[in-house]
């Protein structure tokens, strides 16, 4: 017997096994995960008229809007929680909010996972932090790609690196569809794109940090072009 031959019948019966665990596996990656979008309205969502639609089972910004907003998921408020879904970028600027407040008008004031182009992605971002708040500089621009921001008590903000930024950055594809998940469990909140961690957040400010908040998709407005889809939800409470 040949060494080919005998490769063969060694690979077959694994190859057969792969390909009735595998189904198995997916089923248990999305045990406890429930849908927040039907693939065919906004039921359940709350959005500034005319700023979003949906398209072939997909959520796009239709780029109408000239000022940033956003599409709020009604659903509650959940605190610890796994987050997924698909996105895709093409043009201007977006972004998913978690354990945020509502500010009235489609307005998210908290956390968010920045959707753009390669280069600002991994930031975890404070959306709608007024310019002269006393710890804009500290939480406007939390982290880039391969950093783990480490926020204190009194609102003082050290980044740990642990991975070059364009080689996590080169993970992610513009204008194609790409994972996100998001896990928020206690104090800290991580970014996973493809598969890749990409950042994460840990908030002890005692001022600042949310246990809890709304779940929102942002378009900014000028023509954004962005799209979302399969989203689901996990909560770890």
């Amino acid at each position: 017997m040949t060494d080919s031959i005998a490769m063969k019948l060694f690979l077959q019966p694994l190859l057969v096994l792969s390909f009735f665990l595998a189904p198995c596996l997916f089923a248990q990656e999305e045990s406890g995960f429930v849908p927040l979008f039907d693939g065919q309205s906004l039921d359940g969502w709350d959005g500034k008229p005319g700023a979003w639609e949906v398209r072939d089972g997909e959520i796009w910004c239709t780029g109408k809007a000239e000022e940033k907003n956003w599409l709020i998921w009604r659903g509650g408020q959940p605190g610890d929680f796994v987050l997924r879904l698909e996105f895709r970028w093409d043009k201007g600027n977006s972004g998913v909010q978690v354990r945020s407040d509502d500010l009235g008008d489609w307005q998210i004031f908290g956390y968010q996972v920045e959707v753009a182009q390669r280069d600002v992605m991994g930031l975890w971002h404070h959306s709608l932090l007024d310019k002269k708040h006393p710890k804009k500089e500290a939480r406007h621009l939390m982290t880039t790609a391969g950093e783990q921001a480490v926020i204190v008590e009194d609102g003082t903000r050290m980044n740990i690196k642990f991975a070059e930024a364009a080689e996590v950055q080169a993970e992610y594809d513009e204008h194609e569809w790409n994972t996100l998940e998001i896990v928020a469990k206690g104090d800290t909140l991580t970014q996973t794109i493809n598969g890749v961690k990409f950042a994460t957040l840990v908030d002890g400010d005692a001022e600042m940090s949310r246990r809890k908040g709304w779940i929102a998709l942002q378009d900014h407005g000028k023509g954004c072009v962005v799209a979302f889809r399969n989203i689901r939800l996990k909560t770890l409470d």
